[in-house]
């Protein structure tokens, strides 16, 4: 049995190498929030400290739970009853975590996150061994910012990166000319993200996408599991959601109304890792396509990306990309590399990346 000693917060803000512009604003600084625990191992008498982080944004355009929502949550919900529980597995801890309440999965993923590490760190595992990864390398993609030019797709083609994701507007992307620019790589794969921007009308345009683009991401809002569904028939290519699906209910949505034939899974934001793998399996086994997609997180939470992405259900190269792709400096003494479009998955116990004493507040 294991359970938490201390657990601490503090907040930190990594600037972006450039603006990231999408459907939903123009981000230039990553609020994100550490979580440290101190977990004892009741049966061996050991301590280990585990990192997480909460991935939650500054405001409410992606969703409804901010980085304030998240602290309110730790503060009031999570911490005072944390200490008390046992448990005997990351996994159990999730389960106790998810009792408390069905918000602040933000929150919550943050907190299982750190425990994940601290656990795999007393039993020496790494977090990929724990969830049964496979891959010692997962392909990985690059996610575009607007507005989308020749040059930024032809550099990440040379960098080598599988798949290039492209943020669109469904309100001012010009997709004829997006198209034809696309025309010029036919053995490049891509993908289209909307982020919510497209109406039952402008996602008619959608429709004739060449054959290189892999899938369309979130054309339609949150809550529209049947307007994605009505054009997911429609359509030659996949749908993925990814505002839609905050926790296992939606996907279990998704899959009811084959709102879509993929799903973008991000443990951050799907209440954790526990819920993430739960996801991932779901779905596969009903016939649809789950896949990693990316927070604008620190390295410690790609590197549980790459653990998940390592799992064998997991086929599409995920949203993941180089330590120097987004931040002008990350939190972690090692960065991850890109190498002819894959990465390797930290092999350490816990998520097996070390934060720079710099980070380290207490």
């Amino acid at each position: 049995m294991y359970h938490v000693k201390k657990m601490v917060t503090w907040p930190i803000q990594l600037t972006l190498n450039q603006p990231f512009t999408t459907a939903h604003g123009i981000t230039t600084i990553r609020p994100l929030t550490l979580v440290q625990v101190t977990v004892y191992d009741d049966t061996t008498a050991q301590t280990a400290i585990g990192y997480g982080e909460i991935q939650s944004f500054a405001d409410y355009h992606y969703a409804l739970e901010t980085q304030k929502t998240s602290q309110d949550i730790v503060d009031t919900l999570i911490k005072p009853v944390i200490g008390t529980w046992q448990f005997t597995s990351p996994s159990d801890f999730a389960a106790q975590l998810a009792r408390i309440t069905p918000f602040g999965s933000f929150a919550k993923a943050g907190v299982e996150m750190a425990v994940w590490d601290a656990v795999g760190k007393l039993t020496q595992q790494s977090l990929q061994q724990m969830l049964g990864g496979v891959k010692p390398e997962v392909p990985v993609g690059i996610a575009l910012g607007m507005p989308v030019t020749d040059q930024a797709i032809r550099t990440a083609i040379q960098q080598g990166y599988r798949r290039i994701k492209l943020k669109i507007d469904g309100r001012q992307t010009d997709l004829p000319a997006l198209m034809n620019v696309l025309a010029r790589y036919p053995e490049q794969q891509f993908s289209l993200d909307a982020n919510s921007s497209f109406n039952p009308e402008t996602a008619m345009q959608l429709k004739a996408l060449p054959a290189n683009v892999l899938f369309v991401e979130q054309p339609f809002g949150e809550h529209d599991f049947t307007q994605h569904a009505a054009l997911q028939r429609q359509m030659k290519q996949p749908l993925s959601l990814d505002e839609s699906v905050n926790n296992l209910a939606d996907v279990a949505t998704t899959i009811a109304l084959h709102a879509a034939s993929a799903v973008t899974i991000k443990q951050g934001k799907i209440g954790g890792i526990t819920a993430a793998v739960t996801a991932i399996k779901l779905l596969h086994q009903a016939g649809f396509q789950p896949w990693i997609g990316g927070m604008l997180s620190s390295n410690l939470g790609r590197g549980v990306d790459l653990a998940l992405a390592s799992l064998p259900e997991i086929s599409i190269p995920g949203d993941i990309s180089a330590s120097s792709r987004y931040f002008t400096s990350d939190i972690t003494t090692a960065d991850l590399q890109v190498r002819q479009g894959l990465m390797t998955v930290p092999t350490a116990p816990g998520i097996g990346l070390t934060l720079k004493d710099s980070q380290i507040m207490v």
